[in-house]
């Protein structure tokens, strides 16, 4: 939500009139302007490239589509779903991978009735309470 904010305003700046001052301070650059060594403070700018590449936009072309409101809209719409769905995606599959992988080898919590291992004291409590062995 916070990329599409981001995004959705750097969209209404770019068309606001270039005198004005949001557009100055966002979009200028500063006169003889020098970044301290080693890794850099991430600017506005960098922050909206990763969210641009993150949101599949072309970081070379997006003026254009932010000048038509509603497309630029659109895209960040479009965007922010299939990049939150990606995620999603990935968050299952790695669960679904936990889940396969079962309880770790050396698991302290074995029920004394039937050995199962089991992750937690709290999850051999409750393993007890249906293990009829």
């Amino acid at each position: 939500m916070l990329k599409q904010r981001r995004l959705r305003w750097l969209g209404h700046v770019h068309r606001m009139d270039p005198d004005r001052l949001p557009g100055e301070v966002m979009l200028g650059q500063i006169a003889e302007a020098k970044r301290p060594v080693g890794r850099p403070f991430l600017r506005f700018k960098d922050s909206c490239k990763r969210d641009m590449n993150g949101f599949n936009i072309p970081s070379c072309s997006w003026e254009e589509r932010a000048e038509m409101r509603p497309e630029w809209h659109r895209s960040l719409r479009e965007g922010m779903i299939k990049h939150n769905e990606l995620i999603r995606l990935d968050q299952l599959q790695q669960k679904r991978l936990r889940r396969a992988a079962g309880p770790p080898q050396e698991s302290r919590h074995i029920c004394d009735r039937c050995g199962r291992k089991c992750r937690s004291a709290i999850g051999l409590y409750s393993h007890h309470n249906r293990c009829r062995l």
